[in-house]
């Protein structure tokens, strides 16, 4: 069966950080021939056991293997078996069914995120829809949810209409990263589907993410989640910083390192507010050190080294 592909309108970003987000979501389905793209086994949450977050509605009851639940998110194998990353059906008028947070080895930037999901009864099990947020600073901020839904509230798949198996969705921004220096990634999960293969955002009224009623009832069956793949590039690890005073101005050396140094600089560290020094300091090359000049103002400041590829 040939796979359809098209920009799906109804994507909605509230109020995130990047001010020129040019969001873009490529959705695929049919079989996985037909995908552009196949599992990832070498992406930046590969193999990673993600934290489940309160309100967490479970497992669907047959889906009792641990590894055809949180593991096979990023396996990077797809679906293994016919309960494969099968979420718990009936979470509740606009709750999703699945909230959880991958915490990163290393801060990355995100360039893609592509989900898979499928079902070989191919039915309404084969849509998603999801929120994404990021984290820079461990989990103690986030930036607002991105919305995705795969299809638009109607489509059908069903052995009357299509006959999908297996849906793909990429979001990507036309404008650059997703999001920079992330330590931490949240996704919620929704039911999708009203037990006929028809395709339902997951709020009865208004959709607050996308500001629109979609005039139907909240869906109850929720998809097989197959992999979660989240493609980017992982930050160096910066080496670190020692600061002292030179005249009126505040000294900061660190050891030689491959990449471009970007001195980073917060007011607070209980919720700390990093932001890149602007103007950055003119960087002084030494043999095996590098050491930057910040002037002193007055006001108490932290600073830390960001190293970009």
């Amino acid at each position: 069966m040939k796979a359809l592909s098209h920009l799906l309108a109804l994507a909605c970003v509230i109020g995130i950080s990047n001010l020129n987000a040019q969001i873009t979501i490529v959705v695929n389905q049919g079989e996985e021939w037909d995908l552009p793209e196949t599992y990832a086994a070498d992406d930046l949450i590969h193999g990673l056991i993600p934290t489940v977050l309160p309100g967490d509605s479970g497992w669907h009851p047959v889906n009792t293997d641990p590894v055809d639940q949180l593991a096979a998110f990023t396996d990077g194998q797809g679906t293994i078996g016919p309960f494969t990353g099968l979420l718990a059906d009936y979470p509740g008028d606009g709750w999703p069914a699945k909230l959880i947070r991958y915490t990163l080895p290393v801060p990355a930037d995100i360039d893609e995120i592509r989900v898979f999901t499928g079902n070989d009864g191919r039915d309404g099990r084969v849509f998603h829809t999801y929120t994404v947020r990021f984290s820079s600073d461990n989990a103690q901020t986030f930036t607002d949810y991105i919305y995705v839904q795969s299809h638009a509230s109607g489509t059908l798949n069903n052995q009357a209409w299509n006959q999908w198996r297996v849906v793909l969705s990429q979001l990507t921004d036309a404008a650059g990263p997703l999001a920079r220096g992330v330590t931490d990634i949240e996704f919620n999960f929704y039911a999708v589907d009203n037990t006929q293969g028809q395709m339902r955002d997951p709020f009865s009224g208004v959709n607050p993410f996308t500001g629109t009623d979609d005039g139907l009832t909240f869906p109850v069956v929720s998809p097989l989640i197959w992999e979660i793949d989240v493609l980017g590039t992982a930050a160096v690890s910066p080496p670190r910083l020692t600061a002292g005073l030179a005249g009126d101005q505040l000294e900061l050396t660190w050891a030689a390192h491959e990449g471009n140094p970007v001195i980073e600089a917060a007011t607070q560290l209980e919720t700390p507010d990093w932001a890149d020094l602007n103007p950055q300091p003119d960087i002084e090359v030494g043999e095996s050190t590098r050491t930057a000049r910040v002037p002193r103002d007055g006001a108490a400041r932290y600073f830390r080294l960001r190293i970009e590829k």
